[in-house]
């Protein structure tokens, strides 16, 4: 099943180490069903001392590619995309067009504060389904890269109803991506959509698939039919052979009616 996915992922220095007082990371108790066993598989040296580096400047380069799900590496010109960009409290910070001719390029300049940029991007194409995307991580370096997945409604559809899911068209479909320190992708995660732990479809490759219980190595996921509004989406994984499912990673984010909402979830900030 193809939900798409949007990753502008910041490629960022190598985390500092982990703060000695990390100790109090949330713990998923009970564990779900089909709980992976392993340790998550990824590098979290950074994991809760993550804080961006300070700005340089009062302006961030958000750069990225759009693209369409059925033709993600871009084998063919993709289509323009609109690409808007809001602030943290919804206010509208600058637009652009992607390049099809450039693999589908997108790379808007947008103002920051002394947090970075904390908001969100829209992309939105006729006959293609908006799509939100947010980072669990302050952007305070122009140094950000990654891809955007789209889909049509006829595409999700057909793709929901592989696994047997119709799509309700007011409600929404929720999809992103874990990553590790490094900004790749992390293996034997779990994700929890407002509470729910069973809530999630893992991809493998760009593919939903059925009876998958936790992430596959791209760390993708997606959430089908998420009732509008504010959202609270949690990744957890082991850190220890034994141990347990611990917190590594939380956003804050909102669904709209028929629309996509696109995450990348990086390691948690700090004790959040």
């Amino acid at each position: 099943m193809r939900f798409a996915v949007i990753l502008f992922v910041a490629l960022l220095a190598a985390c500092p180490p982990v703060d000695d007082d990390d100790t109090q990371a949330e713990i998923l108790e009970p564990e779900p069903p089909g709980a992976p066993t392993d340790v998550v598989d990824g590098r979290l040296p950074c994991l809760g001392n993550n804080a961006p580096e300070d700005p340089i400047g009062g302006a961030v380069e958000l750069t990225g590619y759009s693209r369409i799900l059925d033709d993600p590496t871009a084998e063919e010109e993709p289509p323009e995309f609109d690409v808007e960009v809001f602030s943290a409290a919804g206010a509208s910070l600058q637009t652009t067009t992607s390049n099809p001719g450039n693999d589908g390029r997108v790379n808007v300049t947008v103002p920051i504060n002394d947090d970075g940029f904390e908001g969100w991007a829209m992309v939105t194409a006729d006959g293609y389904l908006d799509f939100r995307f947010q980072s669990s991580r302050p952007v305070t370096q122009s140094e950000a890269n990654g891809w955007t997945w789209t889909a049509t409604r006829e595409e999700l559809d057909a793709a929901a109803a592989e696994l047997d899911v119709t799509l309700d068209p007011g409600l929404g479909v929720l999809v992103g991506a874990t990553h590790d320190c490094d900004g790749f992708g992390m293996e034997n995660v779990v994700i929890v959509v407002d509470g729910d732990a069973e809530a999630a479809y893992y991809v493998e490759g760009f593919d939903a698939v059925d009876g998958r219980t936790y992430s596959a190595i791209s760390g993708r996921f997606a959430v089908p039919n998420v009732a509008v509004g504010a959202v609270t989406v949690k990744a957890f994984g082991r850190l220890e052979a034994g141990g347990p499912l611990t917190l590594l990673s939380s956003i804050e984010t909102a669904v709209e009616a028929g629309g996509i909402t696109g995450l990348g979830l990086e390691p948690r900030v700090g004790l959040n």
